[in-house]
């Protein structure tokens, strides 16, 4: 989707009118960045970080890897399984790096977040960070954007070498080591297995060994964390080319989150009795260390089932206490696999989700709908629709999300982007629960094949190029090419 300058670049630019006048090319580069990835943005209100007296070991081991500035590898891959609490421990690493001087950039990727499930606005939202931080930067790379207005539609390695290896090099040509070194230089990845593409990963990973690991000189030391994904996992291992390169830490295999995750339960779950309006939640005795200890067991060491409970018995529509016994009611019969007490959980709340909505909307499908939905928001077929086209798509009521997700609230949410307008689209709170719906043999009964969704968007489609609605008929009419190309 072509962008004009939307709303953000102003409110993400902290110059003056002057500045742009000054250097002609920051203006262009702002309207290719990605504002929603920064590890600060407030799109990502209420981010996803370790809870005080958490995960301290990892936290420790990161942040003394990145400002260890000897150490010959510097490029540190963090891999470990969905829900083990990855982007965590990254913005809680920026957000000390912030405190510490020495944060260069960040890049939360999101798979569900049409801004952000793409490298195409990696590098430029990493150079608009660094000239941000250093005037002499900030000239060399709009001076590089003017000198090439066409960069952002070139390789990822010639965007990196324009945009930052040589800016780098000609200030570190003006300046004294010292002034170099002090440069912030730490560089974060989140959610590299996030990009919908994954050779695009490749690319990516590529470009980072090319450009920024084999010239010693650069200041960088890079940070990336991703599931354990084909495009990381074959570059790490004994064979690929990363392997002697990179600092590799394998989450799940190395460090066991119980501890954590019975911490943080305890926590949030007494500070939401405390704000709730129920005698038993305010109760000292509760949760009862029964009740933690279950939920600790089912977690199986991964964050997001902590994450997706704390959520789940936070709504303030009903008792903490009533909707913390339906999760203990929802006990696994067979624990063998990791994702079977979360994926029990998923099964429960959209179970009750379905039964609720179809109550209210006999005539309709739950779970098509949501499928639907979520395939024309994650980018797989098309770019990504909002919510308000949707819905008229699918002959809905306005704000037909609102309802669709009511009960959904744990899993689900909707934010608003900026793109020629403000538009809202879907935004599933962890990439787990896009693969539960995605798997058959984990979503089960509550399976939709993709081929039945695709037929379900399809004949929508063809309906609604017979409306009586030129605006919507373009917007479908959009859709379509995009879908078929």
């Amino acid at each position: 989707m072509q962008l004009k300058r939307p709303q953000w670049c102003v409110a993400i630019c902290n110059f003056e009118c002057s500045d742009y006048n000054d250097f002609p090319g920051w203006e262009r580069l702002l309207q290719n960045t990605a504002p929603n990835a920064l590890h600060d943005s407030k799109y990502r209100f209420d981010p996803p970080k370790c809870d005080e007296d958490t995960r301290v070991e990892v936290t420790e081991e990161l942040i003394e890897w990145i400002q260890d500035r000897e150490s010959p590898q510097r490029l540190l891959c963090m891999t470990g399984a969905a829900g083990s609490g990855k982007s965590a421990l990254q913005q809680t690493v920026a957000e000390e790096c912030s405190e510490l001087d020495i944060l260069a950039s960040t890049f939360f990727f999101s798979s569900t977040d049409p801004t952000r499930n793409t490298v195409s606005a990696v590098i430029p939202t990493i150079a608009y960070q660094l000239g941000s931080n250093n005037p002499a930067l900030r000239e060399g790379i709009s001076a590089a954007v003017t000198k090439d207005p066409l960069i952002f539609e070139k390789s990822l390695k010639t965007q990196m070498n324009k945009l930052i290896v040589n800016p780098i090099q000609d200030f570190s040509r003006e300046v004294s080591k010292p002034e170099l070194t002090a440069l912030p230089y730490a560089i974060l990845i989140d959610g590299l297995d996030e990009c919908t593409d994954e050779q695009r990963q490749v690319e990516l990973l590529a470009t980072i060994d090319d450009c920024l690991l084999q010239d010693d000189a650069l200041p960088f030391r890079v940070f990336i964390a991703s599931r354990p994904e084909w495009a990381i996992r074959s570059a790490l291992e004994d064979t690929g080319y990363l392997h002697q390169k990179a600092y590799h830490i394998q989450l799940s295999d190395q460090y066991d989150a119980s501890g954590d995750i019975r911490r943080v339960l305890w926590r949030r779950l007494r500070d939401i009795g405390r704000r709730s309006g129920d005698p038993r939640a305010q109760s000292p005795s509760w949760p009862s260390k029964e009740d933690i200890e279950i939920l600790v067991f089912n977690a199986s060491r991964q964050f997001i089932y902590a994450a997706t409970v704390i959520k789940f018995v936070s709504e303030r529509r009903s008792s903490p206490v009533d909707r913390l016994r339906a999760i203990l009611t929802w006990t696994p019969e067979d624990r063998a696999q990791p994702f079977t007490a979360l994926d029990l959980l998923y099964t429960n709340i959209v179970s009750a989700a379905k039964e609720a909505y179809e109550a209210a909307h006999p005539e309709r499908d739950f779970l098509l709908l949501l499928r639907g939905y979520q395939l024309l928001q994650d980018g797989r077929w098309t770019a990504a629709v909002p919510t308000s086209i949707l819905g008229e798509l699918f002959g809905l009521e306005n704000n037909a999300q609102q309802w669709l997700i009511s009960d959904l609230r744990s899993l689900v949410t909707t934010e608003v982007y900026e793109f020629m307008k403000p538009s809202e689209y879907l935004k599933f709170y962890h990439k787990s629960f896009t693969d539960f719906l995605d798997n058959a043999g984990r979503s089960k009964s509550l399976f939709i094949p993709e081929s039945r969704a695709a037929e379900f968007v399809a004949v929508a489609c063809v309906s609604a190029l017979d409306r009586d609605d030129s605006t919507f008929q373009f917007s479908i009419r959009v859709m379509i090419k995009n879908f078929i190309e």
